[in-house]
This record gives structure tokens, sequence and C-alpha cells, in this order.
């Protein structure tokens, strides 16, 4: 009877810890679960420009890269002034990891352009560069306004540098004296009624 009993607590016993380590199995995480989480952010490095003309589409370029797979890349932007940012996917261009984005602008709105990047991964990781209330900016300036500006600045410079010259450099008087200087030499020459020899003279016209 004693022996029945020993072995039916020794039988009771081994089910026991036989279901105690299968559960604690169950709670230990798998090796290759644990690898495949993603818990690294994408890396962000944008091509920062200052300033553009406004009658161009404003180009804005950044190198994104991830060790998983990247599910997009948005440019927030906004003119000056503006409170919304509007969201614009931003496309592979296939080389170094560079993604861009084209904007169209006007040379009649010179605000600024306020904005951001965010970039996120498939694994929900998500990296930003700049920030809503701390954005980029880009100024506009009209390209044509100071293509027409500069002409204007170059066609005043030569007329005054014309207008403004000395006296006796312009071409107009120096030839003139020329003529005058010939003509006296050669009046001399003849009232003194001796031999005459015209030496030729030379004027540097400017």
């Amino acid at each position: 009877m004693m022996a029945a009993i020993n072995a039916k607590s020794t039988a009771t016993g081994g089910t026991a810890m036989t279901a105690l380590i299968l559960f604690v199995l169950a709670l230990a995480p798998s090796p290759g679960l644990s690898q495949s989480v993603d818990t690294e952010a994408p890396v962000i490095v944008l091509e920062e420009l200052a300033q553009g003309a406004a009658d161009r589409s404003q180009v804005f370029t950044a190198q994104v890269t991830d060790d998983g797979t990247l599910q997009d890349v948005l440019l927030y932007y906004r003119r000056e002034g503006q409170l919304p940012f509007t969201p614009y996917p931003m496309q592979a261009t296939g080389s170094n990891n560079a993604y861009s984005v084209s904007v169209p602008t006007d040379e009649t709105d010179l605000r600024s352009i306020e904005y951001y990047v965010q970039a996120r991964d498939s694994s929900g990781n998500r990296t930003v560069s700049g920030f809503a209330f701390d954005p980029y900016r880009r100024t506009l300036d009209s390209g044509q306004n100071t293509l027409d500006q500069a002409s204007a600045n170059a066609g005043v410079g030569t007329q005054t540098s014309a207008t403004d010259s000395p006296l006796l450099q312009r071409r107009w008087v120096q030839i003139t004296l020329g003529v005058l200087a010939v003509g006296v030499i050669a009046a001399v020459a003849g009232d003194d009624g001796t031999e005459t020899r015209i030496v030729p003279l030379t004027f540097n016209v400017q």
C-alpha cells in the first residue's frame, strides 16, 4: 500500500515539474523573434538651401538611410504666415539613398518657405529633421527682377563713364587738337620763308 502511494506521488511530482518547465519556456522570448524586432529609426541628412529664385520650382533633397525598409519620406511644407503644414511625398531618386520633391513657386509670391522632413520605416520608427515649431526656412527672391536690376546698373555705369571722362580724354577733343596743331605748324613754317619739313604727330586716342 505504501509503495503504491509513493509511486503515485512520484508520478504527480514529475508531471508538475514538466508543466512548470513548459510554462517557463513559453514565457521566454525566442532568439529568432528577438532579433527580428527593429528599434533603429531612420537617419536623415538634409540638403539645406537658404535661398532660391521664386520663378523656379523649389527642389528639396534629403539622404535617408535605415537598417530595414522605409515606409515613407515626407516633406512638410508651408509658406510664411500660413498655419498648417502640407505633406508632400518625397520620391527616391535611385542613387545614394536620396529622396527629393519639387514644389512650384511664383515670382509674384516672395514669402519664405518653411519646412521639415519626416522619415518612417516599416516597423513604425520615425525620425524628424526640423520641427513644426522651429522649421527650416528658404527665402525667395525674384530672379527676373534681379536680372533687370543688374542690366540697369550696367547701363548706368557705361553712360556715366562716357559722360564723366576728363575733357582731354574724349575722342573728338583729341582729334580736333591734332588738326589745329598741324595747321599751326604749317602756318609758322610758311611765314619764315625757309624750307619746311613736316614732322608727323602721333595721337593716342583712348
